[in-house]
């Protein structure tokens, strides 16, 4: 009997530790010992430049690596050293020598990148919304979210034919009922409200709101 006892104890104890790391493996730090997790994050391709010849990069913000949160699969990465291509829509995180891994985009839920420290929540919106694809920075979460898509593209200089450069470009997007609508100026906007048009006109007159793409946070009433 104290021979069951004291096996009966020992699984006890196995379950208990199986249970604490199970509940604990969403989110966690980064660890240089744990290859099964290194394999999910760096399982890649490593980037590599697409346009030698053009002026300028393909990042937002800052071709600089920038930290942040990776989510992939459900699992929230910690301390990411990263770079977000959106000249092709991919997040690229830095290996521990710093080569340039692309994630798998199909995988990657959400991701946050901290910039002057201020962070930026960027979602995969996947096929959820017509017209829009990939990765899009939430500006505001609500029951109508505003979103933004930012691209870049290689633009030719009309007075230099041999000259290329990246131009980025942002389009932002207003979530209403469930369907996704560009806003691409205070005239499309208040298109999009129906009856409530007049009701937000006067509420945009009393806080003198000004509302354009170049401040979109006056999109958010």
């Amino acid at each position: 009997l104290p021979m069951n006892k004291k096996v009966l104890n020992c699984l006890f104890l196995i379950l208990s530790i199986s249970a604490i790391r199970a509940q604990n493996h969403q989110i966690l730090p980064m660890s240089a010992d744990d290859a099964w997790y290194d394999q999910i994050l760096y399982s890649g391709v490593e980037w590599q430049p697409a346009m030698l010849s053009a002026a300028g990069d393909e990042f937002f913000l800052t071709p600089e690596p920038l930290h942040g949160t990776v989510s992939i699969d459900g699992i929230t990465f910690r301390d990411v050293r990263m770079k977000y291509d959106i000249f092709n829509d991919d997040l690229i995180v830095l290996w521990k020598n710093g080569s340039p891994i692309i994630t798998d985009s199909k995988k990657v839920d959400e991701f946050v990148i901290v910039y002057n420290g201020l962070p930026k929540r960027f979602v995969n919106l996947r096929e959820t919304y017509p017209g829009i694809r990939g990765f899009a920075e939430i500006l505001y979460q609500g029951a109508s979210p505003l979103i933004a898509k930012h691209i870049k593209v290689v633009s030719r200089n009309a007075a230099a034919a041999n000259y290329t450069e990246f131009r980025e470009e942002t389009s932002y997007y207003l979530v209403l009922n469930g369907s996704c609508f560009q806003v691409k100026n205070r005239s499309s906007f208040l298109d999009l409200l129906g009856e409530y048009e007049l009701p937000v006109k006067k509420y945009i007159r009393q806080k003198n709101l000004y509302l354009s793409p170049a401040s979109p946070e006056g999109f958010v009433l």
